[in-house]
């Protein structure tokens, strides 16, 4: 079983399985950090590129900062600068970055050690944003459904990021000056087979749970999906997203 944070297990169902978000937030996003195209930005735990490619087409020089090399291997950015690197030994030269993204990622982060480190990163008053999807959960949809599945399977399952104060954590090491905070929803249609892989490449809970509980898990979902004839899922997300200002040391 492969450990908390380690995604090597569940590298190819998170490349073909895992959301996007919305372009509209990311450039907004952008705008609000003041980068345009040309200017060099970092996306840090990166995975498989997810939030590196829609950087990246914005015209943005990306560097995307990714530990694991599986989740690395499912990249296919042409442009994209990958590295290596955790968040906190980026292994990239002090102030070189205009703008410092980590999407659905910073709860892996020590951030005593991280902010630190990507304050070293980034230019002067330059932005730090991190930001999550989170899905909405109505009991009435296969999405409330398998909550619900999860809970009888694996009761001791919780998400690392839902409810927690960001804007507080951003601050903690005294690197950071919380800025703002904005959210969107969108939604996002998947294919049963899609939605199944969806569930596989979560980490969190194939650790929680165990290889047995996540296989038991897996396949009533998969039972389930069949036997209503479901042919496709509407997963709905909140997209949260919380940007910090480096503070000069």
């Amino acid at each position: 079983m492969s450990s908390f944070g380690d995604f090597s297990l569940q590298a190819a169902a998170y490349g073909v399985s895992r959301p996007g978000y919305p372009t509209e937030f990311i450039s907004l996003l952008a705008e609000k950090a003041g980068v345009v195209a040309g200017d060099p930005v970092v996306d840090l735990g990166a995975g498989t590129g997810i939030s590196s490619r829609l950087l990246a087409d914005l015209g943005l020089r990306v560097t995307a900062v990714e530990p694991n090399q599986a989740m690395r291997e499912q990249a296919d950015l042409p442009g994209v600068t990958w590295v290596d690197g955790r968040f906190d030994a980026t292994g990239l030269p002090a102030q070189s970055q205009a703008w410092a993204v980590s999407a659905q990622a910073f709860h892996w982060a020590q951030s005593h050690t991280a902010l630190p480190e990507i304050q070293r990163i980034l230019r002067p008053a330059a932005m730090f944003t991190v930001l999550w999807n989170n899905r909405v959960v109505a009991s009435d949809t296969v999405v409330g459904w398998t909550e619900q599945a999860i809970r009888r399977f694996v009761p001791d399952f919780n998400e690392a990021y839902r409810n927690r104060n960001w804007d507080q954590l951003l601050e903690s090491s005294g690197d950071f000056r919380f800025v703002s905070r904005d959210e969107t929803r969108h939604a996002v249609l998947m294919s049963p087979e899609r939605y199944l892989q969806l569930w596989r490449s979560h980490n969190r809970l194939a650790n929680i749970a165990g290889p047995d509980r996540m296989e038991e898990f897996l396949a009533e979902l998969k039972d389930y999906l069949q036997r209503e004839e479901i042919p496709q899922i509407e997963v709905v997300y909140k997209c949260e997203a919380w940007t910090a200002q480096r503070i000069e040391k």
